[in-house]
């Protein structure tokens, strides 16, 4: 199995950070910056960032990597594609993974607008250019950024992933049973959508009664980046509600 490169950041209850699809760990770190009270590890997956590239990158390979380098017991945060790896970890190995977050997860239970969307999306990437492609789709997630510096960063780390690993990953995104990996996860979830989300919060929740479920206002796709004074009492509430606050 291929080590991801991970990084830590703060000090207290362990916390694994999941991001999303062509991004890095980077794309994690205003997560980190309002829950310092933790242990936050963050993580590169596979193909991603300064982690390896493989010959495999479907979401349970990725989230298999992922628990390789994930401390014991911690509540696991994922964005986009990292909702999908956080909660195949989860159904994976239940006995280390003690909640998870999904910050406006990827794929699990599209309905039929978003699923066509995202169809259209892999189309696209069978026949045009990558990385101009992945600058218009990594603008196109924003409503409005208090930071632009971030989303220039944001952009120009999207762009650095391989195109290989650009479809290969959105492959993996797209092919993943998410209904199943969500019926079989036995640990509090909290799905934190978007206005135009994916996944309908009440289409997720009817999955399994462990699903708690909540939405942000004025945010586009990356909800850590503009809202995360609205994400973060939302995760706390969370926490405390499902006894996640202590080291037990």
């Amino acid at each position: 199995m291929e080590k991801l490169f991970s990084t830590v950041r703060g000090a207290g209850r362990p916390m694994v950070l999941v991001h999303g699809w062509t991004c890095d760990h980077g794309a994690m770190e205003p997560v980190a910056d309002a829950f310092s009270d933790f242990e936050c590890h963050l993580v590169d997956l596979l193909g991603h960032g300064r982690s390896p590239k493989a010959d495999d990158y479907a979401i349970e390979r990725q989230a298999a990597a992922a628990l390789a380098v994930a401390p014991e017991r911690a509540v696991w945060i994922g964005h986009s594609m990292g909702g999908q790896v956080a909660l195949a970890a989860a159904a994976a190995a239940p006995e280390r993974v003690r909640a998870v977050v999904l910050l406006d997860p990827a794929r699990i239970a599209p309905h039929q607008k978003a699923a066509a969307f995202m169809a259209g999306i892999g189309a696209q990437l069978a026949r045009v250019d990558i990385p101009s492609m992945i600058e218009a789709f990594g603008r196109g997630q924003f409503v409005r950024a208090r930071d632009p510096g971030e989303v220039e960063r944001l952009v120009a780390t999207m762009k650095a992933t391989d195109p290989a690993v650009v479809r290969a990953a959105w492959h993996a995104v797209v092919s993943w049973d998410g209904v199943a990996a969500v019926g079989a996860v036995r640990c509090p979830v909290l799905l934190i959508a978007i206005d135009k989300a994916i996944n309908r919060p009440a289409d997720v929740a009817r999955l399994n009664d462990r699903v708690m479920t909540a939405q942000v206002a004025g945010s586009g796709h990356m909800v850590q980046f503009e809202v995360m004074d609205q994400v973060e009492p939302m995760i706390r509430r969370f926490l405390e509600i499902n006894d996640l606050l202590s080291h037990g």
